[in-house]
């Protein structure tokens, strides 16, 4: 018993010696005024990397909230791109953007506080962008593809898309950092100088946003729900991306730009299988279209042909989107019926026969017998 008591002492006596030995043994190791200046270099530097962030994101808060700050972000694009003066052009853009912001409102009213500002841009590109402080411009060359007003909503729509959910702002901190670089920042002597980094950063990196892959698809889900609450033919989603798909062969060139870039975003086929998909599930499952072919309950109703300076495939999913609305709305309960060439679903137009396709009598019969 004896024994076992002085090994347990012995044991205590042995392992505070050793713990003595290992704790001076670690204070001896470095020099104390060298490890010093390591640790107020380090201590320097996040105090300094903190100060910058806190300036930077006042800097963005500013630019992305405040009026003024928007106003002169707004310039800055202006002023970089140039400014389309074109009367028609224009009044075409504000007229889809009234109506989009309307349907915007429809389910985000955060919109009324904080109106979008738009301009035409003189790129000769196919694209259009939204920065903070909900700042739009679109380039010129999106105007040589489109004319069709239903599929310039679906563009404006996707980038309010970004503007509402606050994509671009919660991208830019990074962005801006690795631009102008966080002693950059540190450095800068008062509010302006910074804030004047910050806008000739955004204005000169346009076509960097880096939005996320999800953050694209949010964008396209919204704008399907914005042109639709406008009043929009809903199929004009899958149409614009079929016209995309169709003009990209031709001309790869002429397609740069964020919203364009495959390594960032969806490819323009998942984008329209995912409108079609959408599509079918507001009709309730009836129609659906497919290689160009419409089809109401799994039976085929019409295959348009070329027409209105569109492809049958791109008109199909126009048709698509107004079969949609006509089921959505309850129009399908009553009978199709032609008026003119004019096929009619109830209240609701579903296709303007054009030279090549079936009479609006003939696709007005078989859409009673498979509707």
């Amino acid at each position: 018993m004896m024994k076992k008591v002085d090994w347990k002492r012995k044991l205590k006596v042995a392992t505070a010696a050793g713990i003595i030995g290992l704790t001076a043994g670690l204070t001896v190791l470095p020099s104390a005024p060298v490890h010093a200046a390591v640790l107020g270099n380090v201590l320097g530097t996040v105090v300094a990397g903190a100060a910058a962030y806190q300036q930077l994101d006042k800097t963005i808060d500013y630019i992305d909230n405040t009026e003024q700050g928007r106003r002169e972000l707004f310039q800055a694009y202006q002023e970089k791109q140039g400014v389309v003066e074109n009367a028609y052009l224009q009044g075409m853009l504000d007229r889809v953007m009234s109506r989009v912001s309307a349907g915007v409102a429809a389910s985000d009213p955060s919109i009324n506080q904080k109106p979008y500002l738009y301009f035409i841009n003189k790129d000769k590109s196919f694209n259009a962008f939204c920065s903070m402080g909900h700042v739009m411009s679109v380039n010129q060359g999106l105007f040589d593809l489109i004319q069709n007003e239903d599929e310039i909503a679906v563009v404006l729509g996707h980038e309010m898309g970004h503007g509402q959910k606050n994509h671009v702002a919660k991208a830019a901190r990074k962005r801006l950092i690795s631009t102008i670089g966080l002693s950059a920042i540190a450095n800068s002597t008062g509010a302006g100088v910074l804030n004047n980094l910050v806008l000739n950063a955004l204005a000169g990196q346009i076509n960097n946003v880096h939005i996320t892959k999800p953050g694209e698809w949010e964008a396209d889900n919204l704008a399907f729900d914005y042109i639709t609450a406008a009043g929009y033919n809903p199929g004009a989603t899958a149409a614009i991306w079929q016209r995309v798909t169709e003009a990209y062969g031709k001309s790869k060139k002429n397609f740069v730009g964020d919203i364009f870039s495959p390594s960032d975003h969806p490819t323009h086929e998942q984008r329209i299988a995912n409108y079609v998909k959408k599509l079918n599930a507001m009709s309730g499952k009836h129609a659906t279209a497919e290689k160009g072919v419409v089809k109401v309950n799994g039976k085929s109703f019409v295959k348009p042909a070329a027409a209105d300076g569109m492809s049958g495939a791109e008109r199909s999913y126009f048709v698509l989107g107004n079969l949609a609305a006509a089921y959505q709305n309850g129009h399908a309960k009553q009978n199709a019926y032609a008026s003119g060439n004019t096929v009619m679903l109830g209240q609701q137009p579903i296709i303007r026969c054009a030279s090549g396709d079936p009479s609006a009598s003939e696709l007005a019969a078989l859409l009673n017998n498979i509707k």
